[in-house]
Formats: C-alpha cells, sequence, structure tokens
C-alpha cells in the first residue's frame, strides 16, 4: 500500500509526541461523550485514527 502525504499528514512528528496526542484526543472524546449521548457505534474522532495510522506504519502501535 502507497502513504502519500495526504494520508500520513503527522508523518514528520516523533513518536512519543503521537503517543501523547493520542491519549489527549481520547480524553477529550471522553469528556465530550458525557455532554451528549452515547449512540450505537460511536467512534473515537477522526483524528486519533490518523495518528494510529502513522504509528501503525512505523511499527510502534500501542493500542
Amino acid at each position: 500500500m502507497t502513504h502519500s502525504a495526504e494520508t500520513r499528514p503527522f508523518r514528520d512528528e516523533p513518536t512519543e509526541v503521537l503517543h501523547t496526542a493520542i491519549g489527549l484526543a481520547a480524553a477529550h472524546a471522553r469528556q465530550a461523550a458525557r455532554f451528549r449521548p452515547a449512540q450505537p457505534g460511536d467512534a473515537l474522532p477522526t483524528v486519533i485514527d490518523l495518528f494510529q495510522t502513522e504509528l501503525q506504519h512505523r511499527g510502534d502501535f500501542r493500542p
């Protein structure tokens, strides 16, 4: 699979920055969920998916 700059917008960020960003984004998503009813199939924000994709590409994904 070919990865372009569009599919890897965080390719230049240090790995630890991405791990920290995922933690912050997840905490934000949990807090935001308190103010709206949870819907079946709710997912974490797309930005988390982008960070996780980049970490998977690097082989350093921590679920």
